[in-house]
């Protein structure tokens, strides 16, 4: 008995120690985690936590033309940001420890959770790490859409796929890779959050950063070739995916019977205006008007209409470089044989791996299959299916550059496409599309008036609304291009302009020093030098020129297309990114209409500058998905084909309840290669994929959206 005694004692003894062996190594990791917290990620089921502030450690925090603070509170703690707006990207920057970035290779996507705590509608956005590849720097951002005291999370894919090929995969020339991730994400050490284009002060908050789920590892032996004959993704496989092409030519015969007998939506006119609306003044042409307090345009037959448009309805642009790559595709056809026509040289390419690589050899998978489909007249048939289908969808409007002969067949309204080619330019600016045209040189108004010459198809139409005029042009911030044409050579005429503009202000260039803290000898000096002053100090002049670029710009386009084409809206330059009250203002001068791409989940809050009250024309927009073996979403984000419909619903219910809007065109009619185009770009954009059949359950919706828009309209 003795003995069992001291065996009960020597086991309470151990389970004592025991215990206290485990409190005190709880106490020390709690001790550890309070001191190393957000400088070492923490794993909470499968959750990499970065950071979630629950302690007061703020080091790791910097803010840019903003403040921060740690609100602490029973529940959770959480950081409170005060933004303002006055640099490109005001916001904070939370960062991980010096010495140990976080790494992120396991791991999918990173999550955050935002909030609107102030008065007015703000975009808060993410961009995970700092790569100074503007791309791959927008690769990897997105951002949500708040309206006050809405919370929401933001989502950021760190790589094009759920799945992972290790080791990585060789490929080049497009932009989502399946199996690829997006940058270094064994290596991230900053996550950069902002108010996405602010103009006024706002206030969001931001909590439980974390990285969440797991990267499939796959090998990637046997991937190569991956596009079959017909540019589809072998390795998976889709509803509706062609494997034959007597698939193809059942798709086709299937889809004409039933748009031979579809009449489209009811009460629309022959130009596509709503005939049980109220009837206006016809002038024959295409015109605006305010009705009711909501911006119309009017058909050439006097009835309202509101612009549904297809942007590229065309079969031209849809090829995709083969030059060294030509171990990327299943069967490419024999050149000198039956598909011969399908192969063409690339000349034009502004990004990505064709840029240094001109000519490159092309191949045009899209329009062999309107071959295999529909035969030797494939392009007349291609041409006449677009009208069909588009009265089918209820849309109206034949988009940014489309088919010509499409077009001038005069079945469905269209806006015209110029571009300012040859033109001198400011030496000094920059964009992603090139520089920017130096309109004080007497050659701009020569190139003007010449390329509206050469592309005035539709002139004096009546089926022709509009031209829009150049596109995304890079305005800058404000007064950038001001900055550009200081840093351009003394020749440059923007800078003869300039710089006789402050002769005249200033007379004496001590007295521009004295502005502007410069120490130029003379005018002359000044010209010669391509630095540029103190922005605040010289604010007043530079904003003054960039507005004189600007309002010289528009009135110079104007002046031309109405002497070419005086019945037509002059639509403007499709505005992109964030554009400043100056510019804007400045074009609400000469345009009949203005334009956007806004590549947004809603326009329904967009508005003109302060005094501007001018109809405006979506240009662009549109929702991809990869539930169809394509390798990117494109510039706005969707779960799936069903996914994508409910985004255009949302998004043009959206437009339509805007007083301003009088159309929105989705970019674009056909799916992007999914090796890419002349730029890499391969998005799953496309009413129609590349083998021409529509997607059915995005269809679907567009037209339980349009066929009833002009109703939805009027009664908001």
């Amino acid at each position: 008995m003795r003995g069992l005694a001291n065996r009960n004692l020597l086991i309470k003894t151990l389970r004592f120690f025991k215990l206290f062996l485990v409190l005190i190594i709880v106490v020390w990791f709690t001790g550890c985690k309070q001191q190393t917290k957000n400088e070492e990620a923490v794993v909470k089921k499968d959750v990499l936590v970065l950071f979630d502030f629950e302690n007061s450690d703020t080091y790791l925090i910097k803010a840019q033309d903003a403040t921060f603070e740690l609100v602490e509170t029973e529940e959770n703690n959480y950081i409170k940001v005060n933004n303002g707006f006055t640099t490109k990207e005001p916001g904070i920057k939370l960062f991980s420890s010096k010495e140990k970035p976080w790494n992120l290779k396991d791991f999918y996507q990173i999550k955050a959770d935002v909030s609107n705590i102030g008065d007015e509608f703000i975009q808060v956005e993410l961009f995970v790490g700092n790569d100074p590849d503007g791309l791959i720097r927008w690769y990897c951002s997105d951002y949500v859409d708040l309206n006050p005291g809405e919370s929401k999370t933001i989502t950021i894919d760190l790589a094009w796929t759920p799945y992972v090929f290790e080791p990585q995969i060789e490929v080049n020339g497009f932009r989502g890779i399946p199996g690829k991730i997006k940058t270094d994400i064994s290596k991230i050490d900053q996550l950069t959050f902002g108010s996405r284009y602010a103009t006024q002060e706002n206030q969001f908050t931001i909590d439980n950063v974390r990285a969440v789920g797991t990267l499939e590892k796959r090998n990637p032996d046997n991937f190569f070739p991956f596009i079959d004959e017909y540019g589809q993704f072998i390795h998976s496989d889709w509803k509706n995916k062609m494997h034959s092409e007597e698939a193809l030519k059942k798709a086709a015969k299937n889809e004409l019977e039933y748009l031979n007998t579809s009449k489209g939506p009811e009460n629309i006119g022959k130009f596509g205006g709503w005939t049980a609306g109220p009837k206006l003044k016809a002038t024959g042409f295409f015109r605006t008007e305010k009705v009711d307090g909501k911006w119309w345009m009017v058909d050439p037959e006097g009835y309202l209409f509101w612009s549904a448009g297809l942007n590229c309805v065309s079969s031209s642009s849809v090829y995709t470089g083969i030059t060294h790559r030509e171990n990327y595709f299943r069967n490419l056809p024999e050149r000198d044989g039956e598909f011969t026509s399908f192969y063409g040289k690339g000349t034009f390419a502004t990004h990505g791996f064709y840029k240094d690589k001109l000519p490159y050899d092309t191949y045009s998978f899209y329009q062999s299959n309107l071959y295999r489909k529909y035969g030797d007249d494939w392009l007349k048939t291609f041409q006449d299916m677009t009208h069909k289908r588009i009265k089918d969808w209820g849309m109206n409007t034949f988009g940014f550059v489309s088919d010509f002969g499409a077009t001038s067949q005069d079945k469905t309204p269209y806006v015209g496409s110029i571009w300012i080619r040859r033109t001198p330019k400011i030496e000094g600016s920059e964009g992603f599309w090139g520089k920017f045209h130096d309109v004080f040189d007497p050659n701009f108004r020569e190139a003007v008036r010449n390329s509206v010459e050469l592309q005035k198809q539709g002139a004096n139409s009546p089926w022709c609304i509009g031209y829009f005029i150049d596109n995304e042009l890079s305005w800058g911030l404000l007064g950038s291009l001001s900055i550009g044409t200081l840093k351009s050579p003394k020749t440059q005429a923007a800078k003869v302009e300039f710089v006789n503009d402050l002769k005249l202000k200033y007379n004496q260039i001590e007295d521009l020093n004295t502005a502007w803290g410069t120490n130029h000898e003379s005018w002359e000096a000044l010209l010669i030098s391509e630095e540029t002053p103190d922005f605040e100090k010289a604010k007043t002049d530079l904003v003054a020129f960039y507005e004189k670029i600007a309002d010289t710009y528009f009135k110079i386009i104007s002046e031309e297309l109405k002497r070419v084409a005086p019945n037509q809206n002059y639509l403007g330059c499709r505005f992109a990114w964030a554009n400043n009250d100056v510019v804007l203002t400045a074009a609400s001068k000469y345009l009949d209409i203005m334009s956007f791409n806004k590549y947004e989940y809603s326009v329904e809050s967009l508005s003109l500058p302060e005094g501007v009250d001018k109809p405006v024309m979506i240009g662009e927009f549109h929702f991809g998905a990869l539930d169809r073996g394509s390798f990117h979403v494109g510039v706005k984000k969707a779960k799936n084909q069903i996914d994508r419909g409910q985004k255009y619903q949302d998004y043009i219910h959206g437009a339509l309840h805007n007083p301003y809007i009088v159309g929105a065109h989705w970019f674009q009619y056909i799916d992007e290669p999914n090796t890419g185009r002349f730029d890499g770009e391969n998005y799953n954009v496309g009413f129609i994929d590349i083998c021409d059949n529509p997607y059915e359950e995005l269809i679907e919706k567009v037209k339980e959206t349009t066929y009833g828009m002009y109703e939805f309209r009027r009664k908001q």
